[in-house]
């Protein structure tokens, strides 16, 4: 059975869909800042919130390109691109780890903490986005 999409659908509800994530990674940020204040100052020269914002954006604009490619090439562009997406996110959680092995600039660090915080940014970006944009340009 093939998925079919319409991929206009895309122009409006998917610039509300990333915002919001931005905005929901935002306010996980100042949550996390709140009760986690040495983690969060520690790394505040490489994940603030200016970071967290435009890294979100940009990685789901990333992703709204992969999500045309798939939808221009596969006859279930929905369940692919849900597999494809689950598999970045898994992958995108060795970017935190990584990042508190490497010398980071301005002193920062980034302890288990704040590698859990980031872990979260990733999951509630994939959480809040991708079911809404899936289910805005599925075409019944």
């Amino acid at each position: 059975m093939n998925e079919t999409v319409n991929l206009r659908k895309l122009l409006w509800p998917t610039p509300l869909a990333i915002l919001g994530a931005a905005v929901v990674n935002l306010i996980w940020y100042y949550i996390a800042s709140a009760l986690f204040p040495e983690s969060v100052a520690a790394a505040k020269a490489v994940a603030n919130e200016f970071s967290a914002v435009i890294a979100t954006i940009a990685y789901w604009i990333v992703g709204l390109v992969l999500f045309v490619v798939v939808a221009r090439f596969s006859k279930k562009p929905i369940t692919h691109y849900t597999w494809l997406a689950i598999g970045a996110l898994i992958v995108s959680f060795a970017f935190p780890f990584g990042a508190a092995q490497a010398e980071l600039p301005n002193g920062a660090t980034i302890d288990l903490t704040m590698i859990l915080v980031l872990e979260v940014m990733h999951i509630i970006a994939a959480v809040v986005a991708l079911p809404f944009v899936l289910k805005w340009v599925r075409q019944n």
